[in-house]
């Protein structure tokens, strides 16, 4: 495998990513980053986008896992302004176009932005939450996270995906490669995983902004996507179980969580 990955490299010019506590090899390095005028363009056009050929209208709630409700962002490159905080006292999510600056709440992100819903159901299933990323395929190369009611770090872990030795556990991030050629996949994704069914060859996902659409599951999950054990290494593919075909899916990089998790 690692002179595979070597000749890979070598063919294709990709360096890879070298982290503490990583289960498997081959995580390519971050693309470089959207240049200033680059990001000022997106986030002008994407703001036009949350009224117009919506999959569901912008805030319709969409399904929920574990107590957290995941909201319509319109459509996949639309981008709103507002922000949403934890209250640490009552639970409550309140949204503000500015930081409150209240020390009781916890800032979680973008609304209905998958990186939102993502840290969301860490912060309220687990009272933990990860650090400031541009863009959700940063999430994989993260090294610490922080307990919201402690503020203490604790490091991560990530499994990358075709050579993990771990499959998948509930309440583990999945997250996708970015595709700079797709408008679609510009910042690849994050979902939740809320069930693994490792004889059926399944993981359920919680999101939000994947493709906007009402759950399959409205209490349980978003969507399904297969895994895969070959010779003791896991793989997950964009694609539902029993199915050959995703016209629209992505790359999935591997998924995070704890390191003692």
């Amino acid at each position: 495998m690692c002179r595979l990955l070597f000749l890979f490299a070598m063919v294709t010019n990709i360096s890879f990513a070298q982290l503490d506590n990583t289960d498997g090899e081959g995580l390519r390095d971050k693309p470089p980053p959207f240049t200033t005028e680059q990001n000022k363009t997106i986030f002008e056009n994407s703001i036009k986008l949350c009224k117009s050929n919506c999959v569901h209208d912008f805030g319709i709630e969409l399904g929920q896992a574990n107590g957290v409700k995941a909201y319509s962002n319109c459509q996949s490159q639309c981008i709103n302004p507002m922000f949403s905080f934890l209250n640490l006292s009552t639970g409550e999510v309140t949204v503000h176009v500015q930081n409150p600056k209240n020390d009781n709440l916890h800032y979680i992100g973008l609304i209905n932005q998958c990186v939102e819903y993502a840290r969301r159901w860490w912060m309220i299933n687990k009272n933990i939450t990860f650090g400031s990323i541009d863009s959700a395929h940063e999430i994989i190369y993260l090294t610490e996270g922080k307990n919201i009611r402690t503020n203490q770090n604790f490091p991560l872990s990530r499994s990358i995906n075709g050579t993990a030795k771990s499959p998948p556990k509930i309440g583990d991030l999945v997250v996708y490669y970015p595709d700079r050629n797709n408008p679609l996949w510009h910042y690849g994704h994050v979902a939740v995983v809320v069930d693994v069914n490792l004889e059926q060859g399944s993981v359920s996902l919680a999101e939000e902004n994947y493709d906007n659409k009402k759950w399959q599951k409205t209490h349980q999950y978003a969507r399904q996507i297969s895994l895969f054990n070959i010779n003791g290494h896991y793989t997950l593919i964009d694609i539902a179980p029993n199915s050959n075909k995703n016209s629209s899916g992505g790359e999935i990089s591997g998924w995070i969580y704890p390191k003692d998790s």
